[in-house]
């Protein structure tokens, strides 16, 4: 299968070009394109560039995507904020959203808000990391269209719950500690890597419409369902990560009405702390270093070279790309370049490796 290397850079000038050229604005594109580079930045490629045929279709949908949507504030409590993005795209109104809660959460330490009528975000993970950057604790999480059945059930009653946190890291390990999961055993977007690829999933993924384990991922897409990840475990995590992000916003869930329907209706719940406000800055930070120096000094199992902490991957992912770029296979390249033709940003004798040029205009 062919490869196409990609800087960080040109990753970044071609999602802007493909999103203006869907009819957003310029700095809505930027918005996009910087959740999505930083995703794919991070090595969580199910959820970078490769859902941009996706957010394609949603775009170009009749009534699917308000394209002009703005931002609205509905209550504003302290802590407390419960905004509307008035169905515009996730990866747009999202960010907005969690750059008004980081401006709060730097004034009162805390904020928790909720955000109606939005659209599916990209990784939870891209907003759990911002809001570290910026000092604060973060849980963020989301609901998302039925697509798990609950322990015993066969049928789609469950979002599969995506949801991340993320913890300020110390001086001497400055890595944030952090992890951004679904509540199933894996995210959908890996179901449809392998239907790319060719190839079968393990057993536990998910079963087929009747409920039978299946290692084929049409048939778990093409109508079964996804299992939570851990057995009970995972089903209970899920639902209450499905309460936080859709009761507490008054929003849709799991395949109750509206969701997914005509407009995506995805809702999402953010909660950002200070650590400084519990105590000492300098004796928190201390605290991570004693913290995770103790769990990576653990003796080691046979054949484990290195214990690791959550977020320790993909810390060094983001450096390995930013440094080296990565690369994308021809399937996805190929999609990225049909939707730009059919942006009109280009002709049918253009490709993928003609988007390469356009960091440089």
């Amino acid at each position: 299968m062919k490869l196409y290397h990609v800087t960080m850079q040109q990753l970044s000038a071609i999602v802007r070009k493909l999103f203006t050229g869907m009819g957003y604005q310029e700095k809505e594109a930027a918005y996009a394109a910087d959740i999505m580079t930083e995703t794919n930045r991070r090595g969580v490629d199910t959820h970078g560039v490769t859902r941009i045929p996706f957010y394609y279709r949603n775009s170009m949908a009749e009534d699917r995507v308000n394209k002009t949507a703005l931002l609205s504030v509905l209550r504003d409590e302290p802590p407390f904020l419960m905004v509307d993005a008035n169905h515009g795209l996730g990866i747009i109104m999202a960010p907005q959203a969690v750059e008004l809660a980081i401006s709060r959460a730097k004034e009162q330490g805390i904020c928790v808000m909720g955000i109606q009528n939005s659209g599916h975000f990209g990784a939870a993970g891209y907003y759990a990391a911002k809001c570290v950057e910026q000092g604060f604790i973060s849980l963020v999480c989301s609901n998302t269209p039925s697509a798990m059945t609950p322990i015993g059930g066969v049928g789609r009653a469950l979002g599969n719950s995506p949801w991340s946190m993320a913890m300020p890291g110390g001086n001497r390990h400055p890595d944030p500690i952090m992890f951004d999961m679904a509540c199933s055993e894996v995210a959908l977007g890996k179901l449809e890597t392998a239907i790319r690829e060719n190839r079968e999933v393990p057993l536990g993924w998910g079963v087929n419409k009747e409920g039978k384990p299946t290692t084929d991922p049409v048939s778990i897409l093409g109508g079964g369902f996804l299992l939570p990840f851990g057995g009970i475990k995972g089903y209970c995590i899920s639902i209450l990560i499905e309460t936080l992000s859709s009761m507490l916003t008054f929003a849709s869930y799991g395949n109750g009405k509206n969701m997914g329907g005509a407009n995506e209706n995805t809702s999402h719940f953010i909660l950002l702390l200070d650590p400084a406000r519990f105590g000492d800055k300098e004796m928190y930070q201390k605290s991570i270093d004693e913290y995770v120096d103790s769990i990576k000094s653990t003796a080691r199992a046979p054949g484990v070279e290195e214990i690791l902490i959550p977020g320790e991957i993909e810390a060094r992912a983001m450096k390995e790309r930013t440094e080296k770029g990565m690369h994308l296979d021809e399937i996805v390249a190929d999609s990225l370049a049909e939707v730009a033709q059919k942006c009109g940003l280009l002709t049918e004798n253009q490709d993928f490796g003609d988007m390469l040029a356009w960091d440089s205009l």
